[in-house]
């Protein structure tokens, strides 16, 4: 009797198989570039601060000695992370399965683009590439085409609907107060710099914008966190007014300026349209147009862009997030990561971001950044709170110009 229990038993087992579990075929990470000094010369910044603006070790705008470890330490990070998770392999990749695409138009994205093309295979040869299209990418500055046009009508009704939402919510007033006495503790006394409540000269104020407060606001708050980020002595951070507690302080200024992007569906769809399509293929393997190496072999595509092309593509795939102890949601080198995974014959796509802490920007410890997974809004169903691929695809691409490519 046993002999026939044992042969049903095996008879069982062959016909009731044990499922595989999801495994990882592909990642898209959209990188930010690392740290850089303000995209201002100091010439032109010091009519904000009532005390000139610290020195840098390189031009306006371009990617600091500093800034490029940052890159390397996000590049380490998910080179390890996608071993591990038996994506790329601990040797060398084969031809076409890793590529890295930078926006061309700036030294920073480009020497971040070469630093994480070496991270993510060390030894091997991989050469990031870039295009010298004039004015910039469209891939990362939007097509000037005139189907990728915004309508203005439509732009400033779309913004109107933004500071209606979460957005709109964000409160600046302590923010302001606290940059204020960082830039020119007494510039809305007569003093020297700026008074950041005071109009600026010959503006009108627009429906539901930050009312009286300086246009350039959320741009200075971030140039004092790049300051700290970029290891610089305290009495040179903010002119030694500014701790990394008034850094948290002064950054919803910031925070309220791209949340307004990325509720803004428009200009979401407009000006991310050209990466959008460049992710969604490369997801499912194919050859994308406007440069990057892609197909059925790729493994991992890199973009090495701005940290409008995150907030660009959070609007545009319906993400958000907010990441602990890092006050700046888009901070240098922050990559925002699609992974696709398959269950069986279907496919997912799970979003994954990549930070530094402020405090790990600005000492490079750990050696690896922390990751937080995401989920993309209203398309959760999938393993660990993925999206079915064709499902993310079809949302995508109805809120894309039809015609803008």
């Amino acid at each position: 009797m046993r002999p026939v229990l044992a042969l049903v038993a095996a008879i069982a087992a062959f016909a009731s198989p044990v499922l595989a579990a999801p495994h990882l075929e592909r990642v898209v990470v959209v990188m930010r570039h690392g740290v850089r000094p303000p995209t201002q010369s100091n010439a032109d910044l010091a009519k904000y601060a009532a005390e000139p603006w610290p020195d840098w070790p390189v031009e306006p705008g371009d990617l600091t000695p500093h800034g490029g470890e940052t890159v390397r330490l996000m590049g380490d990070t998910l080179r390890e992370a996608y071993r591990a998770a038996h994506l790329l392999p601990s040797g060398c990749a084969g031809a076409g399965e890793v590529t890295v695409w930078a926006d061309g138009a700036d030294e920073r994205t480009r020497k971040t683009g070469e630093i994480l093309a070496e991270a993510l295979q060390p030894g091997c040869g991989l050469k990031a590439a870039w295009t010298d299209v004039t004015p910039r990418d469209p891939i990362f500055g939007g097509s000037e085409a005139p189907e990728c046009k915004v309508d203005p009508a439509k732009a400033k009704a779309d913004v109107a609907a933004s500071l209606a939402g979460p957005a709109g919510k964000i409160s600046t007033s302590a923010a302001v107060a606290r940059l204020q006495d960082i830039l020119a503790p007494k510039g809305c006394a007569g003093g020297p710099g700026v008074c950041l409540t005071a109009p600026a000269a010959g503006a009108s104020p627009r429906p539901g914008a930050m009312t009286g407060v300086f246009p350039a606001a959320a741009g200075l708050a971030e140039d004092i966190l790049l300051e700290y980020a970029d290891d610089k002595p305290m009495n040179e951070v903010g002119w030694g007014r500014a701790t990394a507690a008034d850094i948290t302080a002064i950054m919803p200024l910031h925070e309220r300026a791209f949340a307004i992007i990325r509720d803004e569906p428009g200009l979401a769809a407009y000006r991310g349209a050209q990466m959008t399509r460049v992710v969604l293929g490369a997801l499912a393997g194919q050859p994308v147009s406007g440069g990057p190496q892609s197909g059925p072999s790729l493994k991992l595509l890199g973009l090495a862009g701005h940290d409008t092309n995150l907030i660009l593509m959070a609007g545009v795939f319906g993400l958000g997030w907010t990441l602990p102890e890092e006050p700046d949601s888009t901070a240098p080198s922050t990559a925002l990561v699609f992974e696709l995974w398959r269950d069986g014959d279907k496919q997912y796509v799970r979003p994954v971001i990549y930070y530094e802490t402020l405090e790990q920007l600005r000492s490079l410890k750990p050696a690896r950044a922390r990751s937080l997974p995401l989920t993309f809004q209203g398309c959760a169903s999938g393993p660990m709170g993925s999206c079915p691929l064709e499902v993310l695809r079809t949302r995508a691409e109805s809120r894309l110009p039809p015609d803008c490519h």
